[in-house]
């Protein structure tokens, strides 16, 4: 057990006055988090990302992967594809670096920054996103119904569990430290602005990202699933997985969600993975949780893999997980190049050309 948890009832309680949970509470399920309580810097996550040309869906020329193999490299690289909400495909890779200073030092050494800011990335025909996130240890919390992790977990932190801060609405927040003290609202109120460019293709442009923006990686693997199993997942809760992933996509200022990525997971390789995640942008983390605990989309996805749990019980071989950050606006680095005006933050928030 982490030394920033109690024992209660058999189960590690992650804080110690939960503000939105139950009297006596005990999941009805076991679920795990990555503690990073003996931290004291901020963890990097980051995300790169390819923008095709409508019609092509394949890899030209050098991509972040080939900046790997050298000293400082990420201490986690997930790779995956999507389309977005123009019809082009993606591809994105997620890194994480528990050591700010180490990333500091491999965007220099390994030869990626200059590549990235190379005039000649102006003249490719694809785009290119990298989104860098550092995150304190109190702005981040993760979940995962398994102890295998995968995420900014797998890079570091302690596995802790079962703990106790799942299960009910609301429990996401209690996860994050800093929401004992801070509402973590927005300076832009309820509604996403509208003041991001227009103009974006042929340009570098870099977002100022408001206070407080809420982020989601939130993943399934069905790798060991079969049989009855398999056909649940694949007929009744994916189907209302990728329904509620395309409304959150296509609906931003319903939602406040100003971008949502579901993306099939690859090897290093480009093999496809029985591995899915959907990497979420909020307005605040109040957005989120409406969705989550009001709207139909999420209310379906919640209902239907209750109904799989239920009856497969201890022998679900599912994995769900997700890792959620709250950001604080210094420190964050979203650019785009070449990109177009429909991506990520762009439309949204006040940019700047490089």
């Amino acid at each position: 057990m982490s030394k920033d948890g109690t024992e209660q009832r058999g189960l590690v309680s992650l804080t110690p006055s939960p503000r939105n949970m139950p009297p006596d509470w005990k999941p009805s399920a076991a679920a795990w988090a990555a503690s990073f309580s003996q931290q004291t810097t901020p963890v990097v996550m980051a995300y790169f990302g390819t923008q095709f040309e409508s019609g092509v869906s394949e890899q030209r020329g050098p991509g972040v992967n080939d900046f790997f193999e050298c000293g400082d490299a990420p201490d986690n690289v997930e790779s995956a594809g999507f389309f977005d909400r123009a019809g082009r495909r993606n591809l994105i890779t997620s890194a994480y670096w528990i050591d700010p200073a180490r990333y500091e030092r491999w965007k220099d050494q390994s030869g990626f920054e200059a590549w990235w800011n190379d005039s000649a990335r102006l003249s490719d025909r694809d785009g290119r996103f990298r989104e860098i996130l550092t995150v304190p240890t109190d702005r981040f919390e993760t979940l995962f119904s398994h102890k295998s992790v995968v995420g900014v977990a797998k890079a570091g932190g302690l596995v802790v569990g079962p703990i106790r801060e799942h299960n009910y609405w609301g429990s996401m927040r209690d996860r994050i430290q800093v929401s004992a003290d801070d509402e973590l609202r927005s300076a832009h109120g309820e509604h996403l602005p509208r003041l991001g460019a227009t103009a974006t293709i042929d340009r570098r442009l870099k977002v100022k990202v408001p206070e407080n923006l809420a982020v989601i990686r939130s993943g399934q693997d069905w790798t060991e699933c079969a049989g009855e199993e398999l056909d649940q997942y694949n007929e009744s809760v994916r189907p209302a997985l990728v329904a509620g992933m395309n409304f959150l996509r296509d609906h931003p200022d319903e939602t406040g969600c100003c971008d949502l990525r579901f993306a099939e997971e690859t090897n290093r390789d480009g093999a496809a993975l029985k591995r899915t995640f959907g990497l979420g942008y909020f307005l605040t983390l109040g957005h989120l949780e409406k969705w989550a605990s009001t709207h139909p989309t999420h209310l379906a996805i919640f209902s239907k893999f209750l109904v799989m749990a239920r009856e497969h019980g201890a022998n679900l071989k599912l994995k769900l997980w997700h890792e959620v950050s709250v950001l604080p606006a210094a420190s964050q680095v979203f650019e785009y190049v070449n990109c177009h005006p429909g991506t990520g933050l762009l439309p949204y928030f006040p940019t700047q050309e490089y």
